[in-house]
């Protein structure tokens, strides 16, 4: 299998070096080590090795050595015999023996126990696994792909990871960069995870866009999965709009920065979909146009508010929400413009 499959997003020129490199990586057997920030997509690489390689009929097995306690990870990965200890009731294969003939993943690989780093080099250089409580070693066919968050070589230098299985896994070494890293995929990860999210036939207004592009994006793609998540609890409408984006290291009153839009201004999932290639140069025109209305919104709201007994009706007036109208009345008042009182009323 050489293509790539379509639930990916690789956008961004950087994205696309990757992808390129990693096509070429896959049609070999080469153990592979990736690198990079929690929730960049480390895991999405691994599925591509796999299924751009000759092994993509075969099994993808991913383990996360983090998140397997000391006691169980042995058993996990080199499975047992039953009546190897009291509770081995059955025969259990492990890993190593569910992935042969396919791709075997460990996820966080720095976290695994110093003992069993020498065993799991073993295996890896016999290419035998033995069970817990086995007699006789088992012939394995895996391709590994390993992957971390943390810097191995500081590792090594402390004594928390063998030298020896570094190179052994590190044969060929990919970096997954942040998201903040490769701007150009932001927009359509958001629109694939909308979709993902049960937002099929909901849109993202232009204002909301460059918001999603401008922020920095520390948990990477999985806090971009946990906004698009957000809006549409906050928002069940058509269009998920600026006050909808929550960002995980911002107040309320500063999600909606300096770029908003009217509500007839609206951009369709399927415009985004159509236009991948252009998406980076749409979204630096969009933040443009954002700013540029910043004033002409500001009199708007100005105006509304003089001229109507309540916000409720001030919002009807300018074709939003009364909670849009809120988020925006705090965004005016952080950024120190002045805003008029409600007709009638003294604020």
């Amino acid at each position: 299998m050489t293509g790539t499959p379509a639930q990916y997003v690789f956008v961004d020129p950087l994205s696309r070096n990757l992808l390129e490199l990693a096509r070429r990586v896959a049609q070999t057997q080469v153990t592979t080590l990736l690198t990079g920030p929690t929730g960049a997509g480390k895991e999405v690489l691994a599925r591509i090795l796999h299924e751009c390689s000759t092994r993509s009929e075969g099994r993808f097995v991913a383990l996360n050595c983090a998140a397997i306690p000391e006691s169980m990870i042995e058993d996990m990965l080199f499975g047992h015999e039953k009546g190897a200890f009291t509770s081995a009731v059955r025969d259990h294969a492990g890993v190593f023996e569910q992935a042969h003939g396919g791709t075997l993943f460990l996820d966080e690989i720095a976290e695994m126990p110093v003992g069993l780093q020498a065993r799991l080099l073993r295996v890896l250089q016999e290419r035998q696994v033995t069970r817990l409580g086995a007699q006789h070693a088992l012939a394995v066919d895996v391709r590994l792909v390993a992957a971390t968050n943390r810097d191995l070589r500081r590792a090594m230098q402390r004594g928390e990871f063998r030298e020896d299985l570094y190179y052994r896994i590190s044969t060929f070494p990919l970096r997954v960069p942040a998201l903040a890293e490769r701007p150009g995929d932001i927009l359509p990860l958001a629109i694939r995870l909308l979709q993902q999210h049960g937002g099929d036939g909901r849109s993202i207004s232009p204002g909301a866009q460059a918001l999603l592009v401008r922020h920095r994006w520390p948990g990477n793609v999985r806090e971009l999965s946990n906004v698009i998540q957000r809006a549409l609890v906050l928002n069940p409408g058509p269009i998920l709009g600026e006050a909808d984006m929550l960002f995980e290291d911002v107040g309320v009153s500063e999600v909606a920065i300096e770029a908003t839009s009217p509500p007839q201004a609206r951009l369709p999932v399927d415009a985004v979909l159509s236009a991948f290639d252009n998406i980076a140069d749409a979204a630096s025109a969009q933040c443009s146009l954002g700013e540029a209305r910043q004033s002409s919104e500001h009199q708007s709201i100005v105006s509304a508010l003089g001229s109507c007994a309540s916000r409720i009706e001030a919002a009807r007036m300018l074709g939003i929400s009364p909670r849009t109208l809120r988020h925006k009345i705090a965004q005016l008042r952080e950024r120190g413009l002045p805003l008029a009182p409600l007709a009638g009323a003294a604020r």
